[in-house]
C-alpha cells in the first residue's frame, strides 16, 4: 500500500517527494508529486500497489489500502477496481457527510483535493488501521499524511520532541492517541471526514464511534453473524484470484481465515521462524489437514537488528520496529509478487478479549465488571520521575476518557482503540508497504460485532470459539501451539490441556528441544545481549541523541538501559536512530 504526504499550499518541486523517500525508500517503486495553487501532494507507491491516485478536471483523489467499496449500484467488492474507484473519486470530491462504514469496508485512508477552491477533505477508517498524521506550520495551514515523521518534517517540526511520548513509547511500546511523537503532530480521529481549506481545517463529520451497546440477542446470534462476517470478507479478497498467500502460524486465527477460503481458490501458506520447532510443525500440520503447501523461511539470528534502520524509519517512531517479522524474507518468498496475502491479525484483540487481565476476565464469566486495572510507572531506571508519571497519567487520562463510549469496557479498548494503541501495530504498517496485505478480522462487519457484544461474550474465547468451529473442522486433530484442541469446547480442552503439555515436554526432552525457543520471534532478552545489539547501539548512541533528553541528570544512559526490558532497549535504540537520522 501507498502512502501520501500532502501540504495545502506549495511547496518548491521535489521537496515533498524527497521527504517521503528518506523514510520510505528501500520499499517505494517511485514517488509520484503533484503541484498547483492548492498545494503540493506526493505519494510514494509500492511495486505491489495499484495506481492510488485518480486525477481529473474534477479534482484529485487519494486512496492509501485496499477497502472494499459498496457504491450502488455497483456490486460490493475491491475499491482498486477501475468502476469503483472512479465512483469512489466521484463521491470523495462530492464532499457530503457521508456514512463511510456503508461505503469503504477494511483498512483505507483517503484524501480529495478540489484544485479550483484548494478546499478538501481527509477519511480515516473506523479504528485508523491506516493512521493519518496531521500538523500545522507556518509555511502551510494543513500537512497531512500517513507517515509519522514524513509529516513533522514537511511541517518542520522534525527536531522538536515530546519526552513524555519518547518515554510512552519505551515504556508502553506505544504512544497514548491523539499524540506522537512531536508536540505538533497529532493524530487524525479515527471513523472521520476531516474537512479542510488552505487556511487550515475546517471541521469534522464523525461517521462511527464505538458506542458500548448490545446488538445481539444471544452469544449464538453473534457467532452467526461474525462467522458470516468472516466468510464474506475471505471470499470477497480472493475472488477472481487462482493463487492468494496465507501467513500461517501453529494457532487458530490464520487457520480460520484458510477455513474460509473457497475450495477453488490455490492457497499457499507461508511461515517464517528462527527454526522448524513447534510453531512450525503446527503450521505445516494444518496446512497438510486443509491441503495447502507451505514455505518456511528461516529468519537468520539477529534478523530484526540487521534490518533496524530500514524498518525502524518504514514504521516510524509511532510504534515497534520489532513487530515487523517479515522484512527481507517478503521478497524471497515471493510475498510480494503475490495479488492478496491473508493474514490472521487482531483477532485477539477485537474478539477475544486479549487485553483483559485474567482476574478481571473471571469476574467478568461471573457476570462481574472488568474494571481499572492498576497502571503503574514505566519500569525505566535513570529515566526522569516526572516524565515516567507523566506518561502513566496520559494512559490513564486517555482510558478514563473512553468510558464515554465504552463505560463497561474502557479499560481493555484502551489498549486497541484506535489502532495505533496497539503494542503490535507496526505489524500491519510494515506488512501493508511489503505486500498487498488484506486482514479479515479489521473488515468493517467485524469490527461493529466486536464493538457491539459484551465483554462476557469475548472473555474465554466464548463468541470466537463459537463463530469459528466450522472453519476448523478440516484440521480438529492439529493442537494449537498452546497445548489445547481449537475446534474441541473449551471444558475438554480443559482435560486434553495437561497431557498434551506433558507429551510436547517429554518430546522436548528427547529432542533437546526442552529450553528451545518454539515462538515465530526472538527471545527478546537474548537479542539485547548480543554483539548485533552492542554494535547497533554503538552506532545509534543514545546519549549523543534528542532522546538524551529524557534521563535524570547525570545518568548515562549506556549505563541506565542495562536495567531495563529488552523491548524498552529496543524502542530506545530505534529512538536514537531516527531521532538523528
Amino acid at each position: 500500500m501507498s502512502d501520501f504526504l500532502f501540504c495545502s499550499r506549495p511547496r518548491p518541486p521535489g521537496e515533498l517527494k524527497a521527504v517521503l523517500h528518506r523514510w520510505l525508500g528501500p520499499v517505494t517503486a517511485a514517488v509520484d508529486e503533484y503541484t498547483g495553487a492548492w498545494g503540493t501532494l506526493a505519494v510514494a507507491r509500492a511495486a505491489h500497489d495499484p495506481p492510488p491516485v485518480v486525477q481529473d478536471d474534477r479534482g484529485i483523489t487519494v486512496l492509501i489500502g485496499e477497502p472494499f467499496a459498496h457504491l450502488a449500484p455497483l456490486p460490493k467488492g475491491p475499491a482498486v477496481d477501475a468502476a469503483r474507484r472512479q465512483a469512489l473519486h466521484e463521491r470523495l470530491l462530492a464532499g457530503g457527510d457521508e456514512q463511510w462504514e456503508d461505503l469503504l469496508d477494511g483498512p483505507f485512508a483517503a484524501l480529495s483535493i478540489d484544485p479550483s477552491t484548494g478546499r478538501g477533505a481527509v477519511v480515516t477508517d473506523l479504528f485508523a488501521w491506516i493512521t493519518v498524521f496531521h500538523a500545522d506550520d507556518v509555511r502551510a495551514s494543513v500537512v497531512a499524511g500517513t507517515h509519522a515523521d514524513a509529516v513533522a518534517q514537511a511541517a518542520g517540526v522534525l527536531g522538536e520532541i515530546d519526552p513524555v511520548s519518547a518515554v510512552e513509547l519505551m515504556g508502553y511500546y506505544a504512544i497514548t492517541y491523539p499524540r506522537t511523537l512531536y508536540p505538533a503532530v497529532r493524530q487524525a480521529r479515527p471513523g472521520c471526514v476531516h474537512r479542510f481549506s488552505a487556511d487550515g481545517w475546517t471541521g469534522e463529520h464523525v461517521y462511527w464511534v464505538p458506542v458500548e451497546q448490545t446488538g445481539f440477542g444471544s452469544l449464538d446470534e453473534a457467532a452467526v453473524a461474525l462467522r458470516s462476517a468472516l466468510v464474506d470478507d475471505v471470499t470477497l479478497a480472493v475472488q477472481g484470484q487462482s493463487d492468494v498467500g496465507l501467513l500461517l502460524s501453529g494457532g487458530e486465527d490464520a487457520r480460520a481465515v484458510l477455513g474460509a477460503v473457497p475450495p477453488d481458490v490455490s492457497v499457499r501458506g507461508f511461515i517464517y521462524a528462527e527454526a522448524e520447532r513447534r510453531e512450525v510443525r503446527a503450521a505445516r500440520r494444518v496446512a497438510r489437514a486443509y491441503g495447502v503447501p507451505l514455505t518456511f523461511a528461516p529468519r537468520p539470528p539477529g534478523h530484526d537488528l540487521l534490518h533496524m534502520e530500514t524498518v525502524a524509519a518504514m514504521v516510524g517512531t509511532q510504534n515497534e520496529f520489532v513487530d515487523v517479522h517479515g522484512y527481507g524474507l517478503h521478497a524471497s518468498l515471493g510475498l510480494d509478487h503475490l495479488p492478496v496475502v491473508l493474514g490472521g491479525f487482531s483477532s485477539d484483540a477485537l474478539l477475544k478479549a486479549d487485553n483483559v487481565p485474567p482476574k478481571a476476565s473471571q469476574r467478568v464469566r461471573r457476570g462481574g465488571k472488568a474494571g481499572f486495572r492498576t497502571l503503574r510507572p514505566p519500569a525505566l531506571p535513570g529515566v526522569r520521575p516526572e516524565l515516567l508519571a507523566e506518561a502513566m497519567a496520559r494512559r490513564d487520562a486517555y482510558r478514563r476518557s473512553l468510558t464515554e463510549v465504552r463505560p463497561e469496557s474502557a479499560d481493555e479498548w484502551s489498549f486497541i482503540y484506535p489502532f495505533s494503541m496497539r503494542k503490535y501495530a507496526a505489524n500491519l504498517h510494515g506488512n501493508r508497504r511489503l505486500w498487498r496485505s488484506h486482514e479479515p478480522y479489521m473488515s468493517n462487519p467485524v469490527v461493529r460485532i466486536a464493538a457491539a457484544v459484551p465483554q462476557s461474550w469475548k472473555v474465554g474465547r466464548q463468541l470466537f470459539y463459537r463463530a469459528v468451529r466450522p472453519l476448523l473442522a478440516r484440521s480438529w486433530h492439529v493442537p494449537h501451539t498452546r497445548n489445547r484442541l481449537p475446534y474441541f469446547p473449551p471444558a475438554l480442552n480443559a482435560a486434553i490441556r495437561p497431557l498434551l503439555g506433558a507429551a510436547r515436554g517429554l518430546r522436548a526432552l528427547a529432542t533437546g528441544e526442552l529450553r528451545a525457543n518454539h515462538e515465530s520471534w526472538p527471545v527478546w532478552a537474548e537479542l539485547v545481549q548480543t554483539g548485533w545489539m552492542n554494535d547497533a547501539e554503538a552506532r545509534h548512541p543514545a546519549a549523543e541523541s534528542p532522546i538524551a533528553a529524557v534521563f535524570a541528570p547525570g545518568t548515562d544512559p549506556a549505563a541506565a538501559r542495562t536495567g531495563w526490558p529488552p523491548l524498552s532497549r529496543l524502542a530506545l535504540l530505534q529512538l536514537a536512530y531516527l531521532t538523528r537520522k
